[in-house]
């Protein structure tokens, strides 16, 4: 039987005014009613993640920032990963550019070294404001201790800027576009994958015993680990093909769930 569902939010969950659906809530409640035990992963900061859980109306699993963390529902940190000082300076330096914009993540924050109209409009898709640190490179280390950089732009120059570092730094980071317009770089070995496998380790699950819904690049390594694994429509072709179903709703995965646990 399936006994922990594994929901993605944005694109998934949560839509761009970063609300929960009204049957998508109405299916997590089901799910806690048979008794399936449920975790969010997603890109987004812990706290962030926090606020879903307060939409929702209870307390969840959690994943952040991509499975640099790692927390029970009873809030005990399974795993936490942020990049060594020197490599983040120079991965920060190398995805400096006109032409896109970087973010860094620290301590449940975000950073960018200067808040402008373009940056504003951005925040408005976050839970909390956006940080400004001017002097990046020299706070890296002291004030900052970044656990993730994400960089935006036009989905062309997120395609040459993955491959630039990945010839780089490839045995140092992971990259995964997490939606389109926004490639995450994480510490190596860092992912929502990996990031489960530590959690279902503490719940004393099988990689059977889950199902995981998402709809972008970096929900694939937790694709990867389970027949149960469920894709969002309108998500690209590629993530579409390595999960074992498609659907339109967290609801419909919820209610192919139910059904196969009553097979069962």
């Amino acid at each position: 039987m399936i006994k922990l569902l594994v929901s993605d939010l944005d694109g998934t969950l949560i839509d761009k005014n970063k609300q929960v659906a009204p049957h998508d809530l109405e299916a997590l409640k089901k799910l806690r009613e048979h008794n399936v035990d449920i975790c969010l992963a997603s890109g987004r900061m812990d706290n962030e993640i926090l606020e879903v859980a307060k939409v929702i109306g209870d307390q969840f699993h959690r994943v952040s920032q991509n499975g640099a963390f790692v927390i029970t529902n009873e809030h005990v940190s399974l795993h936490s990963q942020t990049f060594e000082h020197e490599l983040a300076k120079r991965l920060y330096e190398s995805t400096c550019s006109d032409r896109n914009i970087t973010i860094i993540c620290s301590d449940n924050t975000n950073f960018v070294a200067q808040i402008d109209d373009v940056i504003r409009k951005i925040e408005e898709r976050f839970f909390f404001p956006i940080k400004e640190e001017s002097d990046m490179v020299k706070a890296i280390g002291k004030s900052l201790v970044p656990s993730k950089i994400s960089v935006l732009s036009h989905h062309e120059e997120i395609v040459e800027m993955q491959k630039a570092i990945q010839d780089v730094f490839h045995e140092d980071v992971d990259t995964f576009v997490s939606e389109e317009g926004c490639l995450d770089i994480m510490p190596k070995n860092i992912s929502k994958g990996n990031a489960l496998l530590i959690l279902l380790k503490r719940l004393q699950l099988d990689p059977e015993e889950i199902a995981c819904i998402g709809d972008s690049f970096n929900d694939i390594p937790m694709f990867k680990l389970t027949p149960n694994s469920f894709a969002m429509s309108h998500g690209h072709e590629d993530v579409k093909k390595e999960a074992s179903y498609v659907v339109e709703t967290v609801s419909d995965a919820v209610k192919i769930i139910l059904e196969k646990n009553a097979r069962d």
